[in-house]
């Protein structure tokens, strides 16, 4: 089983349609020649002024909470029409949480090569408030792979020392959600919390016995995730940063774990790389 994680940062402000385009294109071309089971993805993204998608246009979509209004340019749609128009039929969850540069409908994304059995979402945050980028949920997926049963979540969380939203709080209640979960969970996404900095938000994951499959594969120290300047890491990421992470909540075979999207092997689609690991169940 492979499965994969990725900031797509996927609307950024005044980005141009044809980059918008060849990032989508790289990412269904990476999931396909990967043959990539499932995909969390954070940043997920639609303007909110473009048109809707009618319910015959969609296909294998479950909500997750209420059902969202899919938009024309929702980044998480263009990718599922990629994918078919490659043969491959996808399941996805997209979960829209807050505004984003007051344009955007932000929210989480998850894609499954398998049928969705059952799809949740969790606010992670004190706030409710749509207009509050501090505002944060995570959204969470049964699926039936072929080995096995088991939950996958996707998570963007926020900073470890922040004054309203601190990381503690929100992994606490996604603690909580997740722990009576039958079978193995994988957690992934953008935990904003860099894996060098101990005492903070990397060990207080583990402090509850999620164990990082990069670790399980055997690889040595910390990959790259952030490679410079982004929003919210002005001053720490100029040596570049690991803060995205896939974490198992049982001891897994994890074959292998590596960086995608950095422009080595794959094009860079976002201004994180993502991490792509395979699983033996």
């Amino acid at each position: 089983m492979k499965i994969m994680t990725l900031n797509a940062h996927s609307h950024g402000v005044d980005l141009p349609e044809n980059v918008f385009r060849e990032n989508l294109d790289g990412l269904a071309e990476c999931i396909v020649r990967q043959q990539v089971d499932v995909i969390a993805m954070q940043e997920v993204c639609q303007t909110r002024e473009a048109g809707i998608v009618s319910q015959e246009e969609i296909h294998g979509y479950v909500p997750a909470g209420g059902a969202a209004v899919i938009r024309q340019d929702n980044y998480a749609w263009q990718l599922l029409r990629r994918l078919e128009d490659k043969g491959r039929q996808y399941h996805w969850i997209w979960e829209n949480i807050k505004i984003g540069y007051g344009i955007f409908d932000e929210g989480l994304a998850l894609v499954s090569k398998f049928p969705i059995e059952k799809a949740e979402a969790y606010y992670l945050s004190d706030s409710r408030d749509y207009q509050n980028w501090k505002t944060r949920k995570a959204i969470a997926a049964n699926i039936h792979t072929e080995g096995q049963r088991a939950w996958f979540a996707c998570a963007h969380m926020g900073w470890w020392q922040d004054e309203d939203e601190p990381f503690a709080g929100q992994m606490d209640r996604l603690q909580e959600e997740l722990s009576g979960k039958d079978g193995n969970v994988y957690l992934m996404g953008d935990f904003n919390s860099p894996a060098h900095e101990r005492g903070t938000g990397y060990d207080y994951v583990k402090k509850y016995g999620w164990l990082d499959t990069w670790t399980l594969a055997g690889n040595d120290g910390h990959p790259v995730t952030v490679p410079g300047k982004i929003d919210g890491w002005d001053d720490g990421a100029a040596g570049g940063l690991c803060i995205d992470y896939i974490w198992s909540k049982y001891p897994a075979e994890a074959v292998s774990s590596r960086v995608v999207f950095s422009g080595e092997k794959e094009p860079v689609i976002s201004d994180h790389f993502g991490i792509l690991a395979e699983i033996r169940q």
